[in-house]
C-alpha cells in the first residue's frame, strides 16, 4: 500500500498545498522537481515555491538537474529580486512567461526589461507575446479577457484546434477558477467542436444540465463530483425535489468512482 501524503512528518501548510495541487499520495510526487511541477501547474508557482525549501529537504521532491537558477548568472540586485518575488528560481521559468506577464511585474521598468531580454537571448530563452494567441483566435469571437491569454499562454495553446489539449479543470484555472466564467465558456467552445481531455474529476456541468449545476453552485457551492460524493447525505436532506432527481442519478452512476 502506498504512502499518504497526510502520512508524511512535513507541516501541514505543505500538506494542504499539496492536496490543493492534487497530489495525494507520495508516489505522485515520483519524478518531480521545482520546474517540472511549475509546468504541471503553471497558474500557481506561488504554492509550488511556498512547499519546494521544506520538500526538497525532506527528500521528496528532487533539485532540477543541469538548471540554471537565477544566482547563477550575472544580473542586476533589481532584477534579481523581482525574479524572486515572482516565484521565479530558475531561467527556464522565463519561458512560462509572456512578454506582458514579465512587463507588468512591479518594478520592472524599461531598462531593466532590456536587461532581462538580454540575458534570455544570452541564455537561448525566446519570450513571446500573447498577441500571436489573440490574432489567431480573433476569427472565432471567444469571450477571452486578457487575463484569459495569459492563461492560454501558460497551457502552450496558440492556436483554436490546440484547444482541445485542455480538460475543463484546466479551463477553469484559465478562467481564474471563476466556475460561472468556466461554465459559459465550456458550452462556447462546446458548440463550436472543441472535445475536452478527460481529467480524474467532473464538473457538474460536464454531465447534468447547465441550470442545475448552476444551482448546486448558488446554493451549496458544489462544482465537481467528487465534491457532491464527499457530502451526498449531508445534502439530500434537504435539497430541493427539482433537482434531487438528477443528483442521485449522479452519485448512482459516480459515486463509487471518483
Amino acid at each position: 500500500m502506498g504512502l499518504y501524503i497526510d502520512d508524511l512528518e512535513i507541516s501541514y501548510y505543505t500538506k494542504n498545498m499539496l492536496h490543493e495541487l492534487g497530489f495525494t499520495m507520495v508516489s505522485d510526487l515520483e519524478g518531480h522537481d521545482y520546474i517540472s511541477l511549475i509546468q504541471k501547474f503553471p497558474l500557481k508557482r506561488h504554492y509550488v515555491s511556498a512547499i519546494m525549501q521544506e520538500l526538497n529537504s525532506a527528500g521528496y521532491l528532487l533539485p532540477p538537474e543541469n538548471a540554471v537558477t537565477i544566482y547563477d548568472v550575472p544580473m542586476s540586485q533589481r532584477l534579481l529580486h523581482i525574479l524572486e518575488r515572482n516565484y521565479i528560481l530558475y531561467l527556464s521559468q522565463l519561458s512560462l512567461c509572456s512578454k506582458e506577464e514579465l512587463a507588468r511585474m512591479r518594478n520592472l521598468g524599461e531598462q531593466t526589461m532590456i536587461e532581462l531580454e538580454e540575458l534570455c537571448k544570452a541564455q537561448g530563452i525566446e519570450l513571446r507575446s500573447v498577441q500571436n494567441i489573440k490574432e489567431n483566435l480573433a476569427p472565432y469571437q471567444l469571450p477571452f479577457r486578457p487575463i484569459h491569454y495569459e492563461g492560454l499562454y501558460k497551457y502552450k495553446i496558440a492556436t483554436f484546434d490546440e484547444l482541445n489539449k485542455l480538460t475543463t479543470y484546466d479551463l477553469h484555472m484559465i478562467c481564474q477558477r471563476n466556475y460561472t466564467d468556466t461554465m459559459k465558456m465550456y458550452f462556447i467552445l462546446k458548440d463550436k467542436g472543441i472535445i475536452f481531455q478527460e481529467w480524474e474529476d467532473k464538473y457538474l456541468f460536464e454531465i447534468m444540465s447547465r441550470k442545475d449545476a448552476q444551482t448546486l453552485d448558488r446554493r451549496y457551492r458544489i462544482y465537481t463530483v467528487s465534491q457532491l460524493c464527499a457530502c451526498a447525505e449531508i445534502l439530500i436532506i434537504g435539497m430541493p425535489p427539482s433537482i434531487l432527481l438528477n443528483v442521485k442519478a449522479v452519485l448512482e452512476k459516480y459515486q463509487n468512482q471518483i
